[in-house]
């Protein structure tokens, strides 16, 4: 999971303003975004935490570590342009905490404006490229493969699109008719049409669905961060950063090599978005199913929308 639980809150918290405090604090979005987090996940006004750095690493558990720099690499990546002075006190806290990720190296790249190197190391280490191997060696790999082939426009799969375009005959107010019309309504191909989304990046529409988020650039910034909150994977903060370099912080444009249309930078400083990203997060973070990464969305097909909302512990927006 992103984001501690109630027990390691104020821990995590304090060592986060601590890591910021060197470099001036917290900026306009980064500290609304914390004071939201604290106060609509645990009750606690970020006003009455101090920094604090207690003993690194022995009195602190490692999933406690991990979660405070998980929230180092969110807000980070948060700020356009971000400062090569920020990038690298996280990396140093980070050391000091004995937690070591790729992204922050990505991270002090993107601070650098090193933006090719950024963006081929997060799409190397993201979701995708590991569960497409592991699908692919449990028997998908020709299926992947064509279904990359439909979505960068050499061919279509008509079995991969047939599979989804059947979608539209599951019953009115279904999982998977109302993932058919959200591919309707947008005009968007279905996988395995040409230039339909690659199989398992179609997962996350099926998430859009279930969590009630639009595609629009905030849209997309909120479903990310509802997913990186409910996985169990900790790559799930490396979809939430590519999604950051493409709505935030302008890093990224193209997605295996097609220019994404509505990318577009400080998506964040919009009215109320900060309060709404704190919103996804929430409701990622009270979602005791990692859909994304575990559930077998075909099976749940004929499931009721409602239902599946239940089923899968979605809170109200």
């Amino acid at each position: 999971m992103l984001l501690p639980d109630a027990a390691d809150a104020r821990t995590t918290l304090a060592a986060v303003l601590a890591a910021f405090a060197p470099v001036g604090g917290l900026d306009d979005l980064q500290r609304p975004l914390l004071q939201d987090l604290a106060q609509m996940l645990y009750g606690i006004d970020l006003d009455s935490i101090e920094p604090d750095i207690p003993e690194f690493p022995a009195t602190l558990a490692e999933e406690t570590r991990h979660h405070i720099v998980h929230l180092l690499v969110v807000l980070e990546f948060m700020e356009h342009p971000l400062r090569p002075q920020v990038a690298d006190a996280v990396m140093s806290f980070a050391d000091r905490l004995d937690i070591h990720l790729g992204i922050l190296h990505d991270s002090r790249n993107f601070a650098h404006q090193h933006f090719a190197a950024v963006y081929f190391d997060l799409q190397r280490n993201s979701w995708y490229g590991e569960e497409t191997v592991r699908e692919s060696v449990h028997g998908r790999f020709w299926e992947l493969l064509r279904s990359k082939l439909a979505y960068i426009g050499v061919v279509e799969d008509h079995a991969i699109a047939e599979k989804w375009r059947g979608l539209r005959d599951c019953a009115p107010g279904t999982w998977g008719r109302e993932v058919a019309a959200f591919y309707e309504r947008h005009d968007f191909p279905f996988p395995g049409e040409r230039h339909g989304i690659y199989e398992l990046g179609a997962r996350h529409d099926w998430v859009h669905v279930l969590a009630d988020y639009e595609t629009t650039p905030e849209g997309e910034l909120d479903v990310f961060a509802y997913i990186a909150a409910a996985m169990d994977n900790h790559r799930g903060i490396v979809l939430l950063a590519v999604t950051l370099g493409l709505f935030q912080n302008g890093s990224i444009k193209h997605v295996e090599i097609k220019r994404i249309g509505n990318a577009r930078e400080d998506t964040l400083s919009d009215p109320g978005a900060i309060e709404r990203w704190a919103n996804a997060f929430r409701r990622g973070a009270q979602c005791p199913v990692d859909v994304m990464g575990t559930v077998d969305l075909f099976a749940h097909k004929d499931v009721p929308l409602v239902e599946a909302r239940a089923r899968f512990g979605v809170v109200s927006r």
